[in-house]
């Protein structure tokens, strides 16, 4: 040590003391400690303690480039590293400073990138997607955490299927946790179990539609069976009821599947497929097909149910019944059809409806409940019904043939099932009818059975005063019936007032003298059903009226022709007056039955001749006038 120069400093040290203790206090050195994490994120307030033991009063603090300050907090508000200074203002001596450098850090606040994934049996894992921070803690929210490092993750079994909320935030080493936390809540799943499939229909524009029944509140993905095993198409949306594949793949195999991230165990739902159904068209009938791929539970199956034109054709409980002619078809018509897959898990799958227009050479059947009747004396009346088969009618024709074979050929609306013949000869008859038609496809139906209404006929003078009419007619050839019922009205617009059972054939007789209606009408029916009839022609009676009359008449007493009047037949108005030779009046009546016992002013008229005047009118408006001598015989 050299001597010289360390008495000098000794010297002018003393001289210090000795000049300072005389002017003021003595100098005090700076000293503190920081009390709180020197590192986290933005804001970061720290707080430091003075260990210098100097007056508080001469104490500031400079945190960074901030000016001095006398309070001990401060809060960081951006990113950086920072020095903390002490200063000691020891007035006249400068005082002293004691800087900490680059002692703080303070981070930019990071909301930190974590996924969670649920498992099942309440389990979760929780992955961090992060670098940022030095580790981070994870808070389940049941009052249990976990620390894990940068892209780590942590699995945590809940007691509960209740709602959690799981916090994450980033933490620096030896740092606050005052770094920004994120938040997720989340619901625990109970057991893995597989979906359910309810339906799945295909549509003519190539998408499917899928119904069913997410049994596990994860994620589900549908897959498609291919060589190399089952493949992803497209993830399932958690608690949907339905997806639609927009390109479907017709024939092709799918599934449902839902995976446990946790333990990496699949569970599948049943397999299914995209039906579609297969038509061609051939003469007569349509060949239908469809396809159930492999790849399918067969013994799940149930049946198969065909739909023709929204109605059930047939059911199939074979699963290999899955070719069909279906024959009941009409030329022209478009018929559309649809298959619907049942199986026993309560799956049903649908196929696109598809039509098709049919092709046939098969002959139409015949129509049908054709029947005739007449109408009146020279009009016959036809009515039939057209097979109830979708057939198209394009015309229709009635074929008249007469008793001499003379055929008739008429031509109808298609729009029209009854026809009225107006060229009537009943000489001609009996007429029998048939009806064909065509439909679309050109094709001429079988005839119907021919169709003769029944032809009644009349022997016998109705100009006779006694005497019998004898009837005839033919059967009613078309439909089948054996109720025959002869009908007698005076007026078609009335009741009959006379109805006979009768036979298919034969005669029925009339006696003249008992009839009462001089005009009267007589006609068969033939009951073909309870509302349907068919009659033959009618015919009309015309019986001749007449009155008689004796010219003479003797009343003595002897009870033989005692008295005067006259016989008549359908006689509805009378007036007869006897006159005297004077022209009186002896006798007179208006009754058709009354008559003259040969007395005049209650005594007995004299024996003579006598002039009889009559005037009648019969039931047909015809009048009779009657100028006659008359002689009493006593």
């Amino acid at each position: 040590m050299d001597f010289k120069n360390n008495w000098a400093l000794s010297f002018l040290v003393i001289l210090f003391f000795f000049l300072g203790f005389q002017n003021t206090t003595f100098a005090q050195l700076a000293a503190f400690k920081v009390n709180s994490s020197t590192k986290g994120c933005a804001p970061l307030t720290v707080l430091v303690e003075d260990i210098s033991g100097a007056d508080p009063e001469l104490i500031f603090y400079r945190f960074g480039n901030a000016p001095p300050q006398k309070e001990t907090t401060f809060t960081f508000d951006k990113p950086g590293i920072y020095s903390i200074t002490q200063l000691i203002n020891t007035a006249g001596s400068g005082g002293d400073s004691l800087p900490m450098l680059n002692i703080i850090e303070v981070f930019a606040p990071k909301v930190v990138d974590f996924d969670v994934i649920r498992c099942a049996n309440k389990k979760v894992r929780v992955q961090i997607n992060d670098d940022y921070y030095d580790s981070y803690k994870i808070d389940f929210g049941d009052n249990q955490d976990a620390i894990v490092g940068d892209n780590e993750f942590a699995e945590h079994t809940y007691s509960s299927e209740n709602n959690a909320t799981i916090t994450v935030r980033g933490l620096f080493e030896d740092g606050a946790e005052n770094c920004t936390p994120s938040s997720k809540i989340i619901t625990p799943v109970g057991a893995l179990l597989p979906p359910t499939i309810n339906l799945v229909e295909y549509f003519e524009d190539g998408s499917a539609k899928i119904d069913y029944v997410l049994e596990t509140d994860l994620t589900h993905q549908l897959e498609l069976m291919t060589d190399n095993g089952f493949e992803k198409v497209s993830d399932i949306l958690t608690g949907s009821t339905s997806f639609t594949i927009q390109d479907a793949l017709p024939n092709s195999v799918y599934r449902i599947s839902v995976t446990d991230s946790c333990s990496n165990r699949i569970e599948s739902s049943q397999t299914f497929y995209i039906s579609d159904i297969n038509l061609s068209g051939e003469e007569s009938y349509v060949d239908i097909s469809w396809t159930i791929p492999n790849g399918i539970e067969e013994s799940e199956f149930v049946k198969n149910t065909l739909l023709k034109d929204d109605n059930i054709f047939d059911e199939y409980t074979d699963i290999s019944s899955n070719t069909i002619f279906d024959e009941e078809v009409v030329c022209k018509i478009t018929y559309c059809y649809q298959v619907e897959t049942e199986f026993s898990s309560g799956l049903k799958i649908i196929s696109p409806k598809r039509c098709i227009l049919a092709a046939s050479n098969v002959t139409p059947p015949a129509v049908v409940g054709a029947y005739a009747s007449f109408i009146s004396k020279e009009r016959i009346a036809l009515s039939w019904h057209y097979p109830l088969d979708g057939s198209e009618i394009v015309s229709a024709k009635v074929t008249r043939k007469d008793k001499d074979g003379n055929i008739d050929n008429y031509i109808i609306s298609p729009l029209d099932s009854v026809f009225e013949d107006k060229l009537i000869n009943i000489d001609d008859a009996p007429y029998c009818y048939s009806i064909t038609y065509k439909n679309a496809c050109d094709l001429t139906s079988e005839s119907s059975p021919s169709i003769c209404p029944t032809i009644l006929r009349m022997e016998g003078d109705t100009d006779e005063e006694e005497g019998t009419l004898t009837f005839e007619w033919t059967p009613f050839e078309g439909l089948s019936t054996s109720n025959y019922v002869l009908e007698q009205t005076d007026s078609l617009e009335k009741e009959p007032f006379n109805t006979q059972s009768v036979s298919r054939s034969g005669t029925y007789s009339l006696d003249i003298e008992s009839q009462e209606s001089q005009t009267s009408y007589v006609r068969i029916r033939a009951n073909l059903n309870d509302t349907t009839f068919t009659y033959s022609n009618t015919i009309r009676i015309d019986f001749r009226s007449f009155v008689t009359f004796p010219n003479a008449f003797t009343p003595n007493g002897d009870n033989l022709n005692d008295t005067y009047g006259v016989e008549s037949k359908f006689i509805k108005e009378f007036k007869m007056i006897i006159f005297n030779r004077w022209g009186e009046g002896v006798f007179q009546t208006n009754d058709i039955n009354g008559r003259w016992d040969g007395r005049y002013r209650n005594t007995l008229a004299p024996s003579g001749e006598y002039t009889m005047k009559i005037v009648a009118t019969d039931q047909r408006g015809r009048e009779y006038i009657f100028t006659e001598m008359v002689k009493l015989i006593r």
